[in-house]
């Protein structure tokens, strides 16, 4: 009688839920300090004041401080949002590159299983 042993798991399926889960989450950083720091921020500078107001505004105003937090935040939430994205799709790779070898496994195993499947059936 023949021993299938079970092949381990190949190092693929052990890191694609991480990268996934990073992806994830860095996606949800974006979405999150877009939504609770862009967006009020926002709200203030270009809400409540007109043009000639913000034009007119003195180094170290508060709409200074509101124009640098929507200038800058952008230059490194867009950047972690692309690594967000990639690092999902990454995983999702790294997911379906584990599907030939799964396949070999298991049709090595059928391969081993069919003949003892065949004389049960006579």
């Amino acid at each position: 009688m023949t021993i299938v042993n079970n092949s381990k798991k190949s190092w693929q399926l052990r890191f694609y839920p991480l990268m996934t889960l990073i992806g994830w989450m860095l996606v949800m950083l974006a979405v999150v300090l877009g939504l609770f720091l862009l967006a009020p921020t926002a709200a203030d500078y270009f809400g409540g004041n007109a043009k000639a107001v913000r034009d007119a505004a003195v180094v170290g105003s508060s709409l200074q401080a509101q124009l640098e937090i929507l200038k800058s935040t952008p230059r490194w939430l867009e950047p972690a949002l692309f690594v967000g994205v990639a690092s999902f799709m990454v995983g999702i790779a790294m997911a379906f590159s584990t599907i030939p070898n799964l396949l070999k496994n298991r049709g090595e195993i059928m391969s081993l299983c069919f003949p003892i499947l065949v004389k049960k059936g006579d």
